[in-house]
């Protein structure tokens, strides 16, 4: 201010400045031009400027000119131009400056962003404190720093800045209310950034990004890790970094994290995430070895708000986990050592608990599990986990989702069937009630390619029948005592009452039991559950239900007789004889080499024998078909009386084995065949 102030009082030029014409008011700093200036009076000297706008030189002094009253002595705002910021040996190289003028030396200086010609502000296209661009939406900021302009480069500008912002009453923003270079970096002031001190930016970061400080004292506080472990992480960094600079880099960041490492293309949308979690990273011990949840490739087919998904979106690992938040509940203290995750932490975005929320906001099909007899929060799974110190949600319980399979299984690679193991280690011997122990519906069996339900690699398994997540028809709502199994519900895949649909699914030649006698179906059992039992059977073959009190003599023969008998259902169909010898063995038919085994079935006493046995009730009948003779068959009505052509019989009497023994040539090959001489007469 002294220099111009002189100016202005100078005698000899003194009348000239003060003209009220507005050119004569341009030799206030335009000194050279006054018509009645001599080099003794001047007191700004002539500048020799290379500076060019529009095509022509421009008249414009240097720094100096400027500071002669900017330069701090009066305290208002210009107090903050005397800093060192975009001013003194500042490195352009890297610069794209384009349509602003540099000082003599080729460097950034005042008139760079400034001219004094600049209208007032309140002139139609005015701009202040005399700028050559906006401010306003980062403009003039990205004359210069134009290969900062990518938002998935740098942090992004332009958008809206949040409400709960702890920024200064003086932070700078952009219409409407937008986050621009200015409200990060100030121009003038002597620190580079708001809230910045020497490497720590936490409470720039935090002033806006409050709710990502919960990651601190987290295992992804990681120069903490990085102070724990000894040889500091495999990735470069700086242990002085604050707890966002490791991982985001504000400007020249990769992808739209903005993220501080070399991200591996091939790792996609996870790239951030398995740049620690791999085998040669500093989260090794949580290497990603997904062959469970399936990421990346899957999409999401709907919206799932609480989670902030769209539909369309790809499956990714910050679909479930939150990186900032280590518990969602807010509720858990970290300490500076490291935790083992549980179901409510492990950067969880929604607690895997006994509800299940994370797991059901996506599969919300299989929320009814939580009414059901798999719920964890039943006494007997209470019990369970408290015998094996296992803490575990309604889902994580049986699912892993970060383990080489996607069921909790030991040593899954040795397994043959991986959802039958699971099963039994709940449903063994000692570990669950109700236990599955004993005689069960065999698996493993080859149920063909077309089958519908899920399979083992195409073999029959646990889950082929029952859905572990869909309880059935509830009766009971109760989560504190076990559900009333019946055969419409049990965790059956297909309802199994009032048809045994199910049932029907894999053995449809047995359908044409129903609407006979052997219908017994009543408003619990269905037409096949009567008899049959795929659970706690009396023994494996035909894994018939435990039977009454019976006189039969064989494994069939007591079966049928628990009805066949006088206090039994059928009392009416009570044979008078019925036993066969069973010294009397016979070899089965497909052995001599006619018929099939089926058509005649031969039994030891408690199974089917396919080479040489004896005869009892079933090689004869066939309980679940009316008549061999589909026409019959189908006409059959309730009550139909039996003949030699119905009556469960397998087959008539002519193509079976019986006249081998009991036909007209019987008394020949008992008395003769074997009598040298007898044989000759016939």
């Amino acid at each position: 201010m002294l220099a111009v102030s002189t100016l202005l009082f100078n005698p000899a030029l003194g009348q000239k400045i003060r003209s009220d014409k507005k050119e004569k008011k341009c030799v206030i700093c335009h000194a050279q031009w006054h018509v009645d200036r001599t080099q003794e009076d001047q007191l700004i000297p002539d500048i020799e400027t290379n500076i060019f706008l529009d095509g022509r030189p421009a008249m414009v002094s240097n720094e100096e000119m400027c500071l002669s009253c900017h330069d701090g002595y009066v305290l208002d705002s210009r107090e903050v131009f005397n800093s060192a910021n975009h001013r003194g040996d500042l490195d352009i190289s890297h610069l794209k400056i384009q349509g602003l003028p540099l000082g003599q030396d080729g460097k950034i200086y005042c008139g760079t962003c400034h001219t004094p010609h600049a209208l007032k502000p309140d002139q139609r296209g005015g701009l202040a404190p005399f700028l050559r661009e906006q401010v306003t939406n980062s403009t003039l900021c990205l004359d210069c720093h134009s290969n900062q302009a990518g938002d998935h480069k740098n942090h992004p500008i332009h958008v809206k800045q949040p409400a709960n912002h702890k920024l200064p009453e003086s932070a700078f923003f952009g219409d409407n209310n937008s986050v621009e270079c200015l409200t990060c970096h100030p121009l003038h002031r002597t620190q580079a950034a708001y809230g910045v001190e020497g490497n720590d930016r936490s409470e720039l970061c935090s002033a806006c990004h409050s709710d990502y400080f919960n990651i601190q004292l987290s295992d992804h506080d990681l120069p903490l890790v990085a102070e724990n472990k000894k040889g500091g992480l495999p990735f470069s960094m700086s242990t002085n970094q604050d707890v966002c600079a490791t991982c985001h880099s504000s400007h020249a960041g990769k992808g739209p994290a903005i993220w501080a490492m070399d991200l591996k293309p091939s790792d996609g949308g996870n790239a951030v995430c398995l740049g620690c979690h791999s085998v040669e990273g500093s989260g090794r011990e949580k290497a990603f070895k997904h062959a469970g949840h399936p990421v990346a490739d899957e999409q999401f087919a709907k919206d799932i708000p609480v989670l902030g998904i769209s539909a369309g979106d790809r499956i990714l690992c910050t679909t479930c986990h939150n990186p900032h938040q280590w518990d969602s509940t807010q509720s858990h203290q970290l300490s500076s050592a490291n935790e083992e995750g549980t179901e409510f932490t492990s950067f969880l975005r929604l607690p895997d608990d006994e509800t299940g929320q994370l797991c059901t906001a996506c599969h919300d099909n299989k929320r009814a599990i939580i009414q059901s007899d798999h719920s964890t929060t039943r006494a007997g799974f209470e019990q369970y986990f408290a015998k094996s110190g296992q803490v575990r949600g309604q889902c994580s319980v049986c699912h892993e989702t970060h383990a080489a399979v996607n069921l909790k299984v030991e040593n899954a690679a040795e397994v043959a069937d991986l959802s039958k193991t699971l099963c039994e280690s709940c449903h063994g011997i000692t570990k669950s009630n109700p236990s599955q122990a004993g005689f069960n519906h065999p698996l493993g069996e080859d149920l063909g390619i077309d089958f519908q339900l899920p399979t083992n690699g195409g073999q029959l398994t646990c889950i082929t029948c029952h859905d572990p997540h869909i309880w059935g028809t509830v009766q009971d709502t109760s989560l504190t005592k076990d559900l009333v199994a019946s055969d419409a519900n049990s965790f059956l895949r297909i309802a199994n009452w009032p048809e045994p649909q199910l049932c029907l699914t894999c053995h449809e030649d047995q359908n044409s039991i129903m609407m006979t006698d052997h219908d017994l179906g009543d408003d619990q059992q269905n037409a096949c559950s009567v008899c049959h039992s795929a659970h706690k059977a009396q023994g494996q073959y035909g894994i018939l239900s435990v039977w009454d009190e019976s006189a039969g003599n064989t494994y069939n023969e007591s079966f049928c007789f628990s009805c066949h008998q006088l206090e039994g259902r059928a009392a009416d169909k009570i044979p008078e004889a019925w036993t066969h010898p069973q010294k009397y063995r016979t070899i089965t038919p497909n052995l001599r080499g006619s018929g099939k085994w089926i058509d005649f079935p031969l039994f030891d006493h408690d199974k089917p024998n396919k080479t040489v046995g004896f005869i009892d009730c079933f090689t004869c009948h066939d309980p679940h078909t009316w008549s061999y003779n589909d026409l019959l068959a189908k006409q059959h009505t309730d009550n139909d009386e039996g003949d030699f052509m119905t009556s469960f019989l397998r087959n008539p009497s002519k193509q079976t084995l019986c006249t081998d023994c009991h036909g007209p040539n019987t008394l020949w090959k008992f008395k003769y065949y074997h009598d040298p001489q007898k044989r000759l007469r016939y």
